[in-house]
């Protein structure tokens, strides 16, 4: 009778919390550490930028995120590591599966890009999904999904405009 689509990963501020937790073990403790996500050319592509800023305020300064199509670019990726000391970077795979972009994009050009400016390059082929806490954070959204529903503001409105002031 209903279909019910659970939010994504990075939703609301606690999930980026959430997810910052789950991923900063898996990076390098000296060096920098490059999350490297797929990207899009929507407006979506804000949640990166977003992911980057949360992790510098959380105190990974020495994390960035860049992507693979959309924004942040590696080239703004590599401003931000530019303007660091470190002459080690971790590159990491910010998707769900390190599949085929892990392998050629991660792995292959962006590792090369990078050796060739001098740097000492090591790749994390883990996708998301293989990381239990993110498992975690899935279920959490897919648990509240199934017990929780949205509030049509269309809906919402009406009923307001029609004198009723709960919304069921």
């Amino acid at each position: 009778k209903e279909i019910r689509i659970s939010t994504p990963l990075l939703f609301s501020p606690g999930d980026y919390e959430a997810v910052i937790a789950a991923i900063t073990p898996k990076g390098i403790k000296d060096g920098a550490v490059l999350l490297v996500g797929h990207g899009t050319y929507t407006p979506n592509t804000a949640q990166y930028a977003m992911l980057d800023y949360m992790l510098k305020a959380k105190g990974f300064s020495r994390w960035s995120v860049g992507t693979i199509e959309g924004y942040p670019s590696f080239d703004d990726a590599l401003l931000q590591i530019e303007s660091g000391s470190q002459k080690t970077i971790q590159l990491i795979p910010f998707m769900f599966v390190a599949g085929e972009h892990a392998k050629n994009d991660i792995a292959g050009d962006w590792k090369e890009n990078l050796e060739k400016q001098g740097y000492r390059v090591d790749v994390l082929m883990e996708g998301l999904g293989q990381n239990p806490a993110i498992q975690d954070i899935i279920v959490q959204h897919a648990r509240f999904c199934a017990t929780h529903k949205y509030l049509d503001i269309v809906k919402k409105k009406k009923e307001y405009a029609q004198g009723k002031e709960k919304y069921e």
